[in-house]
């Protein structure tokens, strides 16, 4: 193979990683707005009377699933909208968490949030009644935050 199909070949994986990425990131949108609508439909049948089969789908993804995982995806669903953590609270009730296995539900939000924003993952910002909001962080601020960290890794190890 010449030097010019390599870069051919390795442009192509690259344009095809990036719309990867791109189709991976509406699906998880689209993953938590079937989630809460799915939760909503079996509530109202609930309310109706009207049987329904639980959803294994829906059971497999709380089951494999952390908290931080669904808050993450709570914030990149509405990504570039801050949220107050009992918001997030709201939107994990709704994606069906039973969240009375916590002592204190709302503190832990606010930790997981809280080292979200450590690691770079999420923002943080007091919204207009001084209370704290978070949302995610964008893709090119965890690009630059990761590609520094490695930075100081290999400066460290000099």
């Amino acid at each position: 193979m010449a030097s010019s199909d390599y870069k051919r070949a390795y442009e192509s994986a690259r344009k095809e990683l990036a719309d990867l990425l791109l189709e991976q990131e509406k699906i998880d949108k689209r993953l938590v707005i079937v989630r809460k609508s799915l939760q909503t439909f079996a509530e109202l049948c609930a309310n109706e009377g009207i049987e329904i089969d639980p959803s294994a789908e829906a059971a497999y993804l709380l089951e494999h699933s952390t908290l931080a995982d669904d808050i993450r995806a709570i914030l990149n669903a509405h990504h570039g909208l801050f949220y107050r953590p009992s918001a997030i609270k709201d939107e994990l009730q709704r994606l069906g968490h039973d969240l009375s296995q916590y002592g204190n539900s709302q503190s832990t939000i606010h930790m997981v949030l809280k080292r979200m924003v450590q690691s770079g993952d999420v923002e943080e910002k007091k919204d207009g009644e001084g209370k704290l909001s978070y949302a995610m962080a964008s893709a090119r601020e965890r690009f630059i935050r990761l590609h520094k960290a490695k930075l100081a890794r290999e400066k460290a190890k000099k």
